[in-house]
C-alpha cells in the first residue's frame, strides 16, 4: 500500500500492547506485581567481572527458562544481550496486542519498529578488542558487526515478524525510549504507518559500563546493602545503579485498532523534546531544557497543568539530578500544585536502565491508569528537604489516574517527556 497522508492533528495514537524483561520481571504482570511490592532488583553482580571494580552492584537480568521461545538457541550464541532483551520485550508487546502474522502479511509496509538503545553493544566492542589484542584480527566473530550496531534489535524483530515499514533505532542516552515513542507516534500521525513497536533496550551493565560511569562518580557504592542503594529523593542518595533490560509498547492508529477490536490500554497523548545545549553530563542549573520538554508535552496533549495526575520522574538517585528535576517540576507546575501531584521513580526499584528506562516507566504509567494504583518510590528514608514534591514514598497509593507525565533526561543535554492518558472513545 502507498503512504497514506494524514492530518496529524486529527489522529489519535493508542497503546495496544506492552512487553518487558527487567531486573524484577520477565513479563508485564510479574513486573507490576513486584513494583507494587517494592521488590528491589538490585544485587551483587553475578554476570560481570567485578573483582577490580569499586562498584559491585547492579540491576542484572537472568534469562528466563523459556528464553528460547523468543530467540533460537543458535541466535542466543550470536546476539548481544541488548538485542535479546529488546526482542523479548517487542515480541511480548506484539503478542499482547493481538496482531497476528496474517494481519501483518496483508500489508507489511504498514508495520514499523523503533527500538532504541543508549549504549548498544558496548560489551561486544570490549570483547572484540580483547580478542584482537590477544589472538589477532582473524579471531573476531563474523557476527561482531551485526551484534553491536544499535539498529539490530529493530531489524531482527522486523525479520522475524515481517514488519516492512519504517525501521531504525534512536540513541539519546537515558532519553532514548521516550524519543522512540514520540518518533513512532509522529510516523503514525503522518500516515507513514499504522502500527509501530517502540521502546528501548540496554545491556550496559558490564566491566566497561561500570568503569565508565564510576570514573565520573555517577554510581552508588552501597555494595553492602544493594536493595537500598537506589534512593531517588532521599537526602542520603549517592548515585544511580546501572541496570539492564527492555521495555516496548505497541502503538497503533486509533481507527486501525478499533477496526480489529483491539484492547486499548491508553493513549500516547503528547510528547516534548528539547536539548539543554549546556553540558555533556550535568543538567542545566535552571532546568531550562527539562522544563521546555515538559511544557511542550503538555501543550501537545492539549491538557492543562491541573490535569496531570501523576509524574513518573526521571529520578535517578544522583544528588544533582534529582534536585534539579524537582526544582524544574516546581518551576513548571508552581510549588503549590507540585505538592499535590504524586511523584515517584521506577528507578528506585529497577535501577537505571539507561536507554530502556523510559520503556519500563511507560508500562508503569499505563498500569497506574488501568489499575488505579501508583507503585511506590522505595528507599525514601528521609526525603531531601530541598525536594518539594509529593513523593509516593515506600508504599503504593490508590488513586484514579487519567494523565501521567513521564520524564527521561540523558547525557548530552537530551530531554524527552511523554504524556500517557486514559483512553476515552
Amino acid at each position: 500500500m502507498s503512504t497514506i497522508r494524514r492530518d496529524p492533528s486529527s489522529i489519535h495514537v493508542v497503546i495496544t500492547g506492552m512487553g518487558t524483561i527487567n531486573p524484577i520481571a520477565y513479563n508485564v504482570p510479574q513486573f507490576w506485581d513486584n513494583l507494587l511490592k517494592g521488590e528491589s532488583g538490585i544485587r551483587i553482580c553475578q554476570h560481570t567481572d567485578i573483582k577490580n571494580s569499586p562498584v559491585k552492584i547492579g540491576g542484572e537480568v537472568d534469562y528466563p527458562e523459556n528464553i528460547t521461545e523468543y530467540v533460537p538457541r543458535k541466535m542466543m550464541r550470536r546476539l548481544q544481550r541488548f538485542i535479546i532483551f529488546g526482542h523479548v520485550a517487542a515480541t511480548q508487546a506484539i503478542q499482547d496486542s493481538g496482531i497476528t502474522r496474517e494481519m501483518v502479511d496483508n500489508d507489511p509496509s504498514r508495520f514499523g519498529v523503533i527500538i532504541g538503545t543508549g549504549d548498544a553493544g558496548q560489551m561486544g566492542h570490549f570483547e572484540a578488542c580483547r580478542k584482537i589484542d590477544e589472538f589477532g584480527m582473524e579471531s573476531v566473530s563474523p557476527f561482531y558487526v551485526v551484534g553491536v550496531i544499535p539498529n539490530t534489535p529493530s531489524g531482527y524483530f522486523a525479520r522475524e515478524f515481517n514488519f516492512q515499514g519504517p525501521n531504525f533505532s534512536v540513541n539519546s542516552a537515558c532519553a532514548t525510549s521516550n524519543h522512540a515513542f514520540g518518533t513512532a507516534t509522529m510516523m503514525i500521525k503522518m500516515g507513514l504507518t499504522d502500527v509501530m513497536i517502540a521502546g528501548g533496550t540496554e545491556s550496559v551493565l558490564n566491566e566497561a559500563g561500570l568503569a565508565g560511569f564510576n570514573i565520573i562518580y555517577a554510581l552508588s557504592r552501597r555494595n553492602d546493602d544493594p536493595a537500598t542503594a537506589s534512593r531517588p529523593f532521599d537526602k542520603d542518595r549517592d548515585g544511580f545503579i546501572l541496570a539492564e533490560g527492555a521495555g516496548c509498547l505497541c502503538l497503533e492508529e486509533l481507527e486501525h485498532a478499533k477496526a480489529r477490536g483491539a484492547k486499548i490500554y491508553g493513549e500516547l497523548k503528547g510528547f516534548g523534546f528539547s536539548c539543554d545545549a549546556y553540558d555533556l553530563v550535568a543538567p542545566h542549573p535552571d532546568g531550562r531544557g527539562a522544563a521546555a520538554a515538559m511544557e511542550a508535552a503538555i501543550a501537545d496533549a492539549g491538557i492543562n497543568l491541573e490535569d496531570i495526575d501523576l509524574i513518573n520522574a526521571h529520578g535517578t538517585s544522583t544528588p544533582l539530578g534529582d534536585k534539579t528535576e524537582a526544582a524544574t517540576i516546581n518551576r513548571v507546575f508552581g510549588e503549590e500544585l507540585s505538592k499535590k501531584i504524586p511523584v515517584h521513580s521506577t528507578k528506585s526499584i529497577l535501577g537505571h536502565m539507561v536507554g530502556a528506562g523510559g520503556g519500563t516507566e511507560a508500562i508503569a504509567a499505563l498500569q497506574a491508569i488501568n489499575q488505579g494504583v501508583i507503585h511506590p518510590s522505595i528507599n525514601v528514608f528521609e526525603q531531601d528537604p530541598e525536594i518539594k514534591l509529593s513523593i509516593v514514598a515506600n508504599k503504593p497509593q490508590e488513586k484514579e489516574v487519567s494523565h501521567v507525565l513521564s520524564n527521561s533526561f540523558g547525557f548530552g543535554g537530551q530531554n524527552s517527556t511523554i504524556i500517557i492518558s486514559k483512553f476515552k472513545d
